[in-house]
C-alpha cells in the first residue's frame, strides 16, 4: 500500500508516469490506481476527476521544477549564468526535464478546452514570463530589455520543450537546444539604447 510516504504523493508520481510513458489518452483513475498500487477509491478520494489528476500532476511537476531550479540558481555566481540555467531547465534539455515537458504539454493541451485549466496555465506562464524578465534585466542591464523579450525567450524555450517531449528524436538534441537558447539571448544582450517602436 502507500506506506509512510503518503498515498497522494504516490498517486501523483503514478499520474506523471502514466502521462510520460503512455500519454494523456491512457490517463484514467483506474490506470493511475494500477500504476500506484493503490485502490481506485484511494485515487478518487484524492483526485475525483481526470482533470484533477492533470492539475495535480502539473502542480507536482511545477513544485519539483521550482525546487530544482532554485537550488541550481543558488549555485551560480553571475546573473547571466542564472539566466542560462533557467532557460536550459525550462527547455527541458535533460532526460528528467523531458518527463516534465510531457506533463506540461498534456496540461497545455487540456487548457485549450477547459476554462479552469486555461486560467491556471495562463497564470503560471505569466509568472514564468515575469521571472524571465527579471533574469534578463539582471543579466543584461545595459540592454533595453522589455516584456516582449521575455515573451520571446519563453516562446523559444517552450517550443524546445514541446519538441523534445513530442519528438524524442535527435532533431532537437540538447546541443542544438542550447545553441538556439544562446542565439536568442545573444540577440537580446547586444542591444543597447532605446528600442524603436
Amino acid at each position: 500500500m502507500a506506506g509512510r510516504r503518503g498515498s497522494r504523493e504516490i498517486i501523483l508520481d503514478a499520474v506523471v508516469t502514466v502521462l510520460a510513458t503512455r500519454g494523456s489518452d491512457a490517463l484514467s483513475i483506474r490506470n493511475v490506481a494500477a500504476q500506484a498500487g493503490v485502490s481506485v477509491g484511494s485515487v478518487q478520494h484524492n483526485f475525483p476527476t481526470r482533470d484533477d489528476l492533470i492539475v495535480g500532476a502539473m502542480t507536482a511537476v511545477n513544485d519539483r521544477f521550482r525546487a530544482r531550479v532554485r537550488a541550481l540558481l543558488e549555485q551560480e555566481q553571475t546573473a547571466e549564468a542564472r539566466l542560462r540555467v533557467f532557460c536550459s531547465e525550462i527547455s527541458c534539455v535533460t532526460d528528467e526535464g523531458t518527463e516534465e515537458a510531457i506533463v506540461w504539454t498534456a496540461f497545455a493541451a487540456r487548457a485549450t478546452t477547459d476554462a479552469g485549466i486555461r486560467a491556471l496555465h495562463a497564470t503560471d506562464w505569466a509568472r514564468t514570463e515575469d521571472v524571465l524578465l527579471r533574469l534578463l534585466t539582471d543579466a543584461f542591464p545595459e540592454s533595453s530589455v522589455t516584456a516582449d523579450d521575455a515573451a520571446l525567450v519563453l516562446a523559444v524555450t517552450d517550443g524546445i520543450a514541446v519538441a523534445r517531449a513530442a519528438e524524442r528524436s535527435d532533431r532537437m538534441a540538447t546541443e542544438r537546444a542550447l545553441r538556439l537558447i544562446d542565439a536568442v539571448l545573444a540577440d537580446i544582450a547586444v542591444r543597447s539604447g532605446p528600442r524603436l517602436p
